[in-house]
């Protein structure tokens, strides 16, 4: 294992609070995927002060570094929904719960018919601005032009799904924002995952059917790592399988001596 990885750190900022697990005992468990549903975070602080406590609300940016001491970096970037917090023995618990998206109201509705010709990448940006979403990445595999118009009339999350199927094209919210690209497309980490950087076992090999396609990849453990998240383009190198692959959902934990990441990766 590679001496950078000594040192763990978890640094959680909530609107213009800062706390470290240098100081707090912090746990969280953190999941991402590519789909558009918003996905739950929970976060577990223990012995808070009643002053800070009091400035957990609804509706606050939370954001969390985490990492190792000379290598940290977000791993989630959302909203807080939810707080409570109970005593149990010595210690209290605050439970803390975080979208990763501004709440999408995914039964907002529009009528609106588009003109003759339109393109996707149009209509999805409309669509975008209507919920209040912010794109980040647009990039069509297949920008279909809908030479009788387009319209819609029901619910602007699910016109946005077809839109984007139409397109060949993934449409999934990461970190508070909105990336419609296909699924093959990601972000170059140009990070090896192998066994000195953190890679724990061997990864395991599966196949499934998706939107009447099968999807073969690996289901990969290693030590926390943050490079690794929705559509990173990571390298790996095991023992029986070496290349470059995208991540397509996984989770970040920390809960006791446990500081892992999970993922799914697809070639």
């Amino acid at each position: 294992m590679s001496t950078i990885q000594f040192g763990r750190v978890t640094e959680l900022v909530i609107g213009d609070l800062k706390m470290s697990s240098e100081s707090l005992e912090i746990e969280f468990n953190i999941p991402f995927d590519d789909d558009p549903d918003p996905n739950m975070s929970e976060i577990v602080i223990y012995n808070l002060s009643d002053t800070t406590l009091s400035k957990l609300k609804k509706g606050v940016k939370v954001t969390i570094n985490a990492g190792y001491r000379d290598d940290k970096g977000v791993i989630l970037s959302g909203f807080m929904t939810k707080v409570s917090s109970e005593k149990g023995g010595a210690d209290r618990a605050t439970k803390i719960s975080v979208i990763d998206s501004q709440p999408i109201n995914d039964k907002k509705t529009v009528k609106k018919a588009f003109k003759k010709g339109i393109k996707g990448d149009q209509i999805l940006k409309e669509l975008a601005k209507a919920l209040g979403l912010k794109i980040a990445v647009i990039k069509l595999p297949k920008n279909v032009v809908y030479k009788k118009g387009f319209s819609v009339n029901g619910s602007i999350v699910d016109a946005m799904k077809k839109i984007a199927k139409d397109c060949e094209a993934s449409f999934y919210i990461s970190r508070s924002n909105v990336y419609i690209r296909s699924i093959k497309e990601g972000d170059n980490t140009k990070f090896i995952l192998k066994s000195d950087t953190g890679l724990i076992g061997s990864p395991e090999y599966f196949e499934e059917e998706r939107d009447g396609k099968v999807v073969k990849g690996y289901k990969v453990k290693s030590l926390l790592q943050y490079r690794m998240n929705t559509a990173s383009i990571i390298e790996l190198q095991s023992l029986f399988v070496k290349g470059k692959f995208r991540v397509r959902k996984g989770k970040h934990y920390r809960r006791g001596d446990a500081y892992y990441s999970e993922v799914e990766v697809i070639a």
